[in-house]
């Protein structure tokens, strides 16, 4: 069952919230959250005003049902805004799916129509707002090398609205749980967010200016829809996962075009795709603090702590008993 609702409605709702924020850092009022509409999610959104002229947005919250907006009239910005997607998965404007660790552009000129959110997974996200000129004072004389359609949207397309869909590296997922679990306030909070945006930036700067062309890889609609399934499997067994012949088999096509048409719809590869899903569920359960961390790798799935504890660090920068230490000294809720 959808909760749907006009973009009026939509705005009203988050109007009313913004009424009604709270000061989270007693030395900086710049940083503000507000309870997510209680109707449609219980969690929140925190907007953080840097002072280089970054705006941040973290968002923690989780639907009650899938949220659908209808009735969205094009409006305009005045910001490219980097969105980095950390878990959950929602419909990008183009049919594809934002999965967990997927990050991508918006521009300045949002189109109209109907959006949606999928409500199976908490939300996890980092946004990182800027106006045009700061992003090109930011890249310099380099301007010219950045991806044409980067360009454009800097430029005010109104024709681009997103940019496509990239991979959040390891690199870039670090950056980014410092960003979320910053320990520190006022001044020196400013100073460190500040370098974590410039940071995640640069990261994205270096892989979109390096990344090699490819040619995009055609599916059916049909196959689209088998990969779809695939990943329910996957997410439905994740602790005891078919092979990928068995997963092919269950879905109706071959591993060749399941391998193909799983990188070419999540950005990654189907067991990439369980391993990522693995740990998101692990830091969801941690930041529950209901479970300890051998009860945690035995639900995702690992007989082994070692295996777990190495996997979790890979994956966010820190064991997962200090990342557990240190969800109990958050103050977000």
């Amino acid at each position: 069952m959808s909760i749907i609702l006009s973009s009026t409605s939509w705005l009203e709702l988050w109007d009313e919230s913004w009424q009604h924020t709270r000061n989270l850092d007693p030395l900086d009022n710049s940083d503000a959250i507000a309870e997510y509409p209680a109707q449609l999610a219980k969690g929140y959104k925190r907007n953080i005003g840097l002072r280089n002229g970054i705006d941040l947005t973290l968002h923690r919250y989780t639907f009650h049902e899938d949220v659908i907006t209808v009735d969205g009239q094009p409006y305009e910005t005045g910001c490219m805004e980097w969105i980095f997607n950390l878990s959950s998965t929602f419909k990008f404007w183009n049919g594809s799916y934002v999965t967990a660790g997927r990050h991508y552009v918006a521009g300045m000129f949002m189109p109209g129509g109907e959006s949606l959110d999928l409500a199976r997974d908490p939300r996890l996200e980092v946004d990182l707002h800027l106006e045009p000129e700061l992003f090109k004072t930011l890249v310099g004389d380099r301007f010219h090398l950045l991806p044409p359609d980067l360009q454009r949207m800097a430029e005010g397309d109104e024709s681009l609205p997103f940019s496509s869909l990239q991979t959040t590296t390891p690199a870039m997922q670090l950056v980014l749980e410092q960003i979320l679990n910053c320990p520190y306030q006022g001044l020196t909070k400013q100073l460190y967010l500040e370098s974590k945006c410039v940071e995640i930036l640069a990261l994205y700067l270096d892989a979109v200016m390096t990344q090699p062309a490819k040619s995009p890889v055609k599916l059916q609609a049909d196959d689209i829809d088998r990969i779809h399934q695939a990943k329910e499997i996957l997410i439905q067994h994740a602790e005891h996962p078919p092979s990928l012949l068995e997963l092919a088999r269950q879905v109706g096509i071959n591993d060749c075009t399941l391998k193909r048409g799983f990188r070419a719809c999540f950005g990654t590869t189907v067991f990439g795709y369980l391993h990522d899903y693995r740990m998101n569920r692990a830091r969801q359960m941690l930041e529950a603090q209901s479970m300890s961390v051998r009860e945690v790798a035995r639900s995702v799935g690992y007989a082994s702590p070692s295996s777990f504890h190495a996997a979790f660090r890979k994956k966010f920068g820190v064991n997962p008993s200090t990342y557990l230490a240190t969800n109990r000294r958050q103050v977000f809720f």
